[in-house]
Order: C-alpha cells, then structure tokens, then sequence
C-alpha cells in the first residue's frame, strides 16, 4: 500500500519554522555586572579571611641607589603573617679579666677619706668617707723613695700662691704641704709651675717623675684638689 502524500512533499504546505530571535542586549546595561564580578573577585580574599580593609597589613620594600634609598609601599590582601622565631643561643665565650694596668691603685693604700699617692706609678687616688674612688689623674713628683718617703701624711698647711724657696723665679698656684723633704723643703701638691710666664713641663708629660719632691699636676686637678684636700687630710704615699 503506498503511503500518502505528506506536507513535505508540498512545498507549499511547509509549515514555517523560525529560530527564536536573539535580543541584543546593550553595552551600558553589561558594564555593572562585569564591574560588579571584578569586585567580588578581588574581595574575595578578604571576606573569606574575615578582615577588614582597614586592617590591611602594609609593608615597604627598600631599593639602594647609590648611597640613597627609596621606599614604595606593598598592599597586602590578607592579614600579615609571622613567622615564629625559634630561640636559640649562641656560642659562649669565657672573658678573661684583664691585667692590672698601671693605673690600678696600691693595696696598701689606708682606708677612709684620703689622696693616695704612688711614686711608681706617678698617679692619684682620691677617695671618700666610703672608701670609694672619687678621681684619679696623673701627676709628675720625684721617683726615689726620698721626698717624701713612703707612709701616711696629713695636710698640715695650705697657700693659693707660692714660689721655690732656692729659685723665686719659679712660681705656682693651690700649694697644699703635706710632708718635709731630707733638706727640709716643703712637699705638697700643686701646679706645674711656671718661671718667666712659660709652664716648666707640659701636660702631656704628666706621668714623668719629673719634680724635685712635689706633686705637679694640671691647673683643673690642682683646683679641685684645692678645694678637696683641706687641713687635717689624710695623704698616703706608697712606693
């Protein structure tokens, strides 16, 4: 049995089919959901770690040009992270105490308020009621055991201005007598002389035994020891 004629074979008879018609959607509607997506995207981060913008950590990295540098500050997009640091100890090393310089005072240097004074090391101590040094400098006296011998002394006289007894030529401030040298001249601290205008010796050579018997010393120490070392103070000369 043949089949029957269909719509197809009629061409007049085709039913007409259209593909749904696509909208153009205009550009200026997309842009905001586009801008919107970015944001999110770039947010994203941060939600997801609970932190606020405000709270961003910052950083800044250094570039050396030359002998100048140039910071340019890092955004960070999460909350800063450090590293914990492990303790660790480094290499131990035994000091050894240093030797006793030239500087350290005497042992058999008294105790109480008082100036020690050593030949040998052509140096000064003051010390205070509580045994504690107060100043120390370097003076120029005379190095033999003779004027003054060694032993403890008193300050038994005192004058702002004086002058060598066999030389009047030779003069000094801040004279404080503490002892009698062997042809009975007078053994005090004060300062480096000075005859016709010009100082005998320089500061620099202070630590020199270079006196007849007297303690030289500078025109600041023999001040300050003017106005320490009064009648009645202990002065200890040791070898």
């Amino acid at each position: 049995m043949g089949r029957g004629p269909s719509p197809a074979d009629h061409p007049s008879a085709i039913v007409s089919r259209r593909s749904p018609t696509l909208r153009t959607v205009p550009a200026k509607s997309v842009l905001p959901v586009i801008v919107a997506a970015f944001l999110l995207a770039v947010a994203a981060p941060v939600l997801a770690d609970d932190v606020s913008p405000t709270t961003l950590a910052t950083t800044t990295t250094t570039t050396t040009v030359g002998s100048l540098d140039a910071e340019a500050p890092l955004l960070v997009t999460g909350p800063a992270t450090v590293a914990p640091l492990s303790a660790t100890r480094g290499a131990q090393v035994q000091l050894t105490p240093p030797p006793v310089g030239p500087f350290s005072p005497p042992i058999d240097g008294g105790n109480g308020r008082r100036v020690v004074y050593s030949k040998s090391q052509q140096t000064v101590w003051v010390y205070d009621e509580t045994n504690t040094i107060i100043k120390m400098h370097r003076v120029s006296g005379r190095q033999d055991p003779r004027d003054p011998s060694p032993g403890t002394y008193q300050v038994w006289s005192r004058s702002l201005s004086t002058f060598a007894i066999n030389n009047p030529s030779i003069t000094w401030k801040y004279m404080i007598r503490f002892a009698k040298g062997d042809r009975d001249g007078n053994i005090g601290f004060h300062e480096i002389p000075y005859q016709y205008g010009q100082p005998v010796q320089s500061v620099d050579q202070l630590g020199e035994a270079l006196s007849g018997g007297c303690v030289r010393q500078t025109p600041e120490d023999a001040l300050w020891m003017w106005n320490w070392a009064q009648i009645g103070t202990v002065v200890v000369v040791t070898p």
